[in-house]
């Protein structure tokens, strides 16, 4: 099992906080679509739970489980970038975002 390190942590919430700035955006939609992976293969564990529901009913499936209720098991349990997501407990309002020191401010703007 994979997790992130504190480092990385931080730097994925800086990113989530601060995405409004140019060279933020970009990793910014790195985390959502990584988000949206994840999003995407908890719809397909649900519609295959169902699927498998309809055809075996409560039957043991083919890897000797109990079918639905062990993909419903799954499915609640595999999140791939669990971590990401749950960096959004920690978001807040824009307008109370402490506001950044000018270096940096200039470093994450547009060059000219």
């Amino acid at each position: 099992h994979y997790t992130l390190s504190a480092r990385a942590n931080r730097a994925a919430l800086f990113i989530m906080l601060y995405r409004g700035y140019p060279l933020l955006q970009l990793p910014f939609q790195l985390l959502n679509g990584l988000l949206e992976i994840d999003e995407q293969l908890s719809t397909w564990r649900h519609r295959h739970m169902n699927m498998v529901h309809r055809m075996i009913g409560t039957r043991i499936g083919t890897g000797g489980s109990t079918g639905k209720d062990y993909l419903k098991a799954a499915a609640d349990k595999h999140y791939i970038f669990k971590e990401i997501a749950q960096l959004t407990s920690f978001l807040i309002e824009r307008r109370k975002l402490p506001a950044l020191p000018k270096a940096v401010e200039r470093k994450l703007g547009f060059s000219v």
